[in-house]
């Protein structure tokens, strides 16, 4: 699906036709709300959504997230602007992307759990590797595609006016297909869960019964946090505060930092599911704290990067970016087996919620600020720590036997 992010104000597709241009004010709340708004549900979508996963259907959650996104982006496309309806344009953005907030929230969580219940024993991390590496790169480079295709056809008069709600459409479709596709997988859920009870009763019993659950495995909980946490700080850092540094700081070629990312994507594509498969082969515990380890150096390559230098970009970004890579094909995977089933879906996506909120969407921000106030050197540190943090947090709940799968 096409992401709200990929749309700019600045050229290729432009939000003014739902916001007032004239309205400086207005337009800056609202695009902070629609930007804000996604994340900041994904929390809630994942503690009301994932505990009725847990309990009641996997299946069921999952279709239930992707029909909301999929609806949500055809009715962006169809949303009449400023013009048409003034201020209720704004606030109806601002309620779909709350929707796709909720739904995303729990469709992070109830995927990995389907997968890794559907993998072959000993295949779990080739199985997460693809699904949660593969896939979801192939999903950032098809959006990214479209929005290129759109904007490279298209007058910028005719983007302005109406064909900025072409992705939206082409993403609300796919996700139509998606929902299809989805109809076909089996079940993951246990048969005593399914039918313990009638339905009715099970729905009652379901958020205490998962809350309690997820309260007793709550060190499990805080390494799911710092081991999705660590590695969306460098995430973020790589593919927005470096590209956003290139261009906006040091005036690189945009051609050039949009190619060199490009390339960095498509590694990472290709390489998850070998970093999955090297773990089941050595063992997730292994790999996780190799794969971390690595992490750290990685971070003091961003201080090779303080001037104009599309070759130090290119060195920073490809190699540097490659650890973060396999650190992207794993830590869905090592999340997922520090879960036990009865709360895995609830556990997993309440965790990556917290980690990309409290880490992750600071990390962009917190590079570009400290390279202005040359204490650049603050980031690596700052990374460090928190990867050192998850490891030995990770390593402590393997001991107190919070790991699930795989060790």
């Amino acid at each position: 699906m096409v992401r709200l992010g990929c749309i700019r104000r600045d050229g290729g597709f432009s939000l003014a036709t739902l916001f007032p241009s004239d309205d400086p004010s207005t337009s800056l709340l609202a695009g902070l709300a629609v930007y804000g708004a996604g994340f900041c549900s994904r929390p809630v979508g994942a503690a009301l959504l994932g505990p009725v996963a847990d309990r009641i259907s996997h299946k069921r959650v999952m279709i239930i997230s992707v029909t909301a996104m999929a609806v949500c982006s055809l009715l962006i496309s169809i949303l009449p602007t400023y013009k048409d309806i003034g201020l209720t344009a704004a606030v109806a953005l601002l309620i779909m992307r709350l929707i796709q907030g909720l739904a995303t929230g729990a469709e992070a969580g109830v995927a990995n759990a389907i997968a890794i219940e559907l993998a072959p024993p000993g295949k779990e991390g080739l199985y997460l590797g693809f699904i949660g590496g593969t896939c979801i790169q192939l999903g950032y480079l098809g959006s990214s595609l479209v929005a290129f295709l759109v904007s490279a056809l298209v007058a910028p008069e005719a983007m302005r006016e109406w064909a900025w709600r072409l992705p939206f459409a082409v993403g609300g479709v796919l996700g139509l297909l998606v929902i299809y596709l989805r109809t076909s997988l089996p079940e993951t859920l246990i048969h005593r869960a399914m039918h313990r009870q009638d339905e009715l009763s099970r729905i009652q019993e379901t958020t205490i019964g998962v809350w309690k659950t997820l309260w007793s495995v709550r060190l499990s909980l805080l390494a799911v946090i710092l081991v999705i946490g660590s590695v969306q700080i460098a995430n973020y850092a790589w593919n927005t505060g470096l590209p956003n540094m290139a261009n906006t700081v040091f005036k690189e070629d945009s051609t050039w930092v949009y190619g060199i990312m490009t390339l960095m994507g498509l590694s990472w594509m290709l390489a998850a599911p070998l970093v999955g498969a090297f773990a089941d082969k050595v063992r997730p515990s292994r790999a996780f704290t190799l794969m971390r380890l690595l992490l750290i150096p990685c971070f003091f390559l961003t201080l090779l990067y303080s001037q104009k230098s599309i070759s130090t970009f290119f060195l920073v970004t490809v190699f540097g970016g490659a650890i973060v890579g396999f650190n992207m094909a794993l830590y869905n995977f090592i999340a997922t087996t520090l879960m036990p089933r009865a709360v895995r879906t609830t556990g997993v996506a309440l965790g990556y919620a917290l980690g990309v909120s409290l880490f992750g969407g600071t990390s962009p921000y917190l590079l570009v600020w400290l390279q202005r106030e040359h204490m650049a050197w603050m980031f690596p540190v700052y990374g460090s720590l928190i990867a050192l943090l998850s490891v030995a947090v990770y390593h402590f709940a393997k001991r107190r036997g919070r790991v699930y799968i795989g060790d």
